[in-house]
Parts: structure tokens; sequence; C-alpha cells
């Protein structure tokens, strides 16, 4: 392929041979034919594949999205000349870099660190790589593919902020904690002896302390449990853009890891059906992460809130992380949930807790909120 200068050459070469012809000029045919025959032979050393292998060697594997992948290409030259200068092309979910390849001399191996950006949560196959050569005169450039022995799969995960101390509703699920319970429940313990009022259970009446006060008296049981942080994220489509749901993942990642380094059992869902998480609390912050990397937004039959929630609340508080358009839908008990509005235009009111703009701006607001 011909560079710009090489382009000019070739007019340059055409012009003055059809000003030699016209005036019976023969220097200008000689020029003509020089400069032709350079710009050939720009093309053939462009073409002529690079004295030298390159090698991606990958040093992080699984990165927070909007973190840089750290890569390291190994050019080594086996052959008894200098290998050249080139351009290494590599590629990360679309997007493409450029690295600078100085000359490698015979037989010698060089390391060159760079990184790949990142924009969005997935497994990502590194490359394909391409090298790009330019002859002396920058007159005519070559690009061919490098073949690769294996691939290189990197997970882009959400990116986590910190968050200092229990905030927001963590507190809500600390002071819910106690949570009245029947005696037949194997995790309740008893307290004291109250009053009947109406509706307590039967079963609960104490009958020898109710003879001897003369009134009817029920034990009080309660269950401590740890508390639990049910997060939701709104994977419908028409609720957020796609910038706008990557930023609202990493804010479901954040409330998620926050709950479980401050002693909570968190439980994450979606509502996009293919990837709706699980009823039962996560163990880890790796676990989180896993699960919240593949979600993508979705238009088919997407899952109602409340659908989550079949079974009920129990000892739950529900976070729900929707868009600058959500929710898409609403639970019954709004007392038990808080709507977090995150995206480009996200405003509070009508029951939402929190908006912000992107994830550091909701840390911000959420830390002032609670």
């Amino acid at each position: 392929m011909l560079t710009r200068s090489g382009l000019g050459a070739v007019l340059a070469a055409i012009v003055l041979a059809t000003l030699g012809f016209w005036w019976n000029y023969e220097e200008l045919v000689i020029v003509a034919i020089g400069v032709g025959l350079l710009v050939l032979m720009a093309i053939i050393v462009a073409r002529r594949p690079l004295r030298a292998t390159v090698e991606r060697r990958v040093r992080t594997i699984r990165v927070p999205r909007g973190d840089p992948i750290r890569v390291t290409y190994r050019i080594r030259n086996d052959t008894s000349h200098r290998s050249g200068r080139a351009t290494l092309f590599d590629r990360c979910d679309g997007q493409e870099v450029e690295i600078e390849i100085d000359a490698v001399v015979a037989d010698d191996v060089t390391d060159l660190p760079s990184t790949l950006p990142t924009r969005r949560r997935g497994i990502f196959e590194l490359g394909p790589l391409d090298i790009s050569k330019i002859d002396p005169f920058y007159l005519a450039a070559g690009r061919w593919r490098q073949e690769e022995e294996h691939s290189s799969l990197v997970t882009v995960h959400p990116k986590v902020y910190e968050m200092v101390g229990p905030q927001g509703s963590s507190r809500v699920v600390e002071n819910e904690s106690i949570v009245r319970r029947t005696a037949a429940d194997p995790m309740s313990g008893f307290v004291s002896m109250r009053e009947y009022v109406a509706g307590d259970d039967p079963r609960m009446i104490h009958w020898p302390t109710t003879a001897r006060t003369g009134m009817l008296m029920v034990r009080e049981h309660v269950e401590v449990r740890r508390p639990e942080f049910t997060i939701v994220v709104d994977a419908i489509a028409t609720v957020a853009s796609e910038e706008d749901f990557e930023e609202m993942v990493d804010v479901a990642a954040t409330l998620a890891v926050h709950a479980l380094r401050t002693g909570l059992d968190v439980v994450v869902r979606t509502t996009n059906r293919e990837h709706a998480g699980r009823p039962t609390p996560l163990v880890s912050e790796a676990e989180v992460l896993d699960l919240l990397t593949p979600v993508r937004q979705t238009e088919d039959s997407p899952m109602a809130i409340a659908a989550l929630f079949l079974n009920g609340f129990d000892h739950t508080s529900v976070l729900l992380v929707t868009g600058p358009d959500g929710p898409s839908t609403r639970l019954s008990a709004n007392d038990q949930m808080v709507t977090i509005r995150i995206g480009d235009g996200a405003r509070s009111g009508g029951g939402v807790g929190v908006a912000a703009q992107d994830a550091p701006d909701f840390v911000n607001r959420w830390r002032a909120w609670s």
C-alpha cells in the first residue's frame, strides 16, 4: 500500500513522463522512470515480512472496567540480520492500539510493555495482531497478520469503588435484623413474657404464668439473623443507554462488595432472564464480580422485579439500581425498596433515594444521603 508520499511520487512520475514525451525532453523521462523504480523498490521492501516474531504475554487477565490491560510484547529476532522498525496493531473489544517496534539486532529478544484499553464488561479475546512496516523512504507500507499459537482471554469485570462504613440501607438492614418468629422456628429464641395482644399466636400463651398473674401472657420470641441485602439490577434496555448501564452495574458491584465487607449477606439479582442471579447469598467478592460480568441489557421477555420475590421479602432489604428512565416496574411494598437511578439526566423524586450521573458521583451522593 502506498503512503501519501508514495502516491505523490507516483503522480510526480506520471507528470514528468508526460511532459518529457510532450516536450521531447529525455531527462524528464529518465527522472520519471527513476522515481517509478524507487516506488517499486519501496513496495517490495515494505511487503517483505519482518525479520522477527511477536508474542503477546498478558500480565493482567482480570481487570476492572476502565482499567488498562497490561501486556508485554516479546519481539524475537532469530535471523542473522537486523529486523528493522515496524508498527504493531493489537485489539481488545473492537478498540485498536498501535505500538511502535524498534529494530532488533540479530539473535536477540526485546520485551516491550504496553497496555490495552477497556470500556465494557465481558470476557474478550485479544487480537488479532497485525504488523505494519514502512520502507526507509516512507513511500509504501506493508501490513500482514501475525499468527498466534494461543488465544489470550481477558475478563473485564465491574469496577468497584470504595465506600466507607455501613451506609444508607445497610443501616436499615442492620436495624431490622431482629425479626419476630413463631416458637416453631429453630432460629428463634425466648426473650421475655408480655401480655397477650389480639392477633398473637395462641400457641405462644404461657399457661403457668397466665394462671399466676390472672391475665393471658405470651412468650416473646425473636430471631437474630445476619441482615440480608438484596441488590437488583434493572436490565431492561428501555431504562438506560449502554454507557449508563455499565455505570449501573458498577454501582451494583460496589454496593454488593461493600455489603460483604461490612458483614452483611448479599443477594444479587437482575431482570435479565439469562443472567437473573441466584436467590441465595453470595459469599465472596469474586462471586459478585463473576455474576455481574456477563449481564447485558435485554428487550426479550424481561423479568418483572416482583417476580424475583415470589417467596416474599423475609428479612431482606432491597436496593433497585436502575437507569435515568427507570424503574421499569415497581414493587408493591415500596417501604422495603430503595430505588437508585444512575445515568445521564438521572433525577430523584418519586420514591428514588439517590440519583447520580455515574458510579463515582453515586458514591459521593450515597455518603451524603446516608
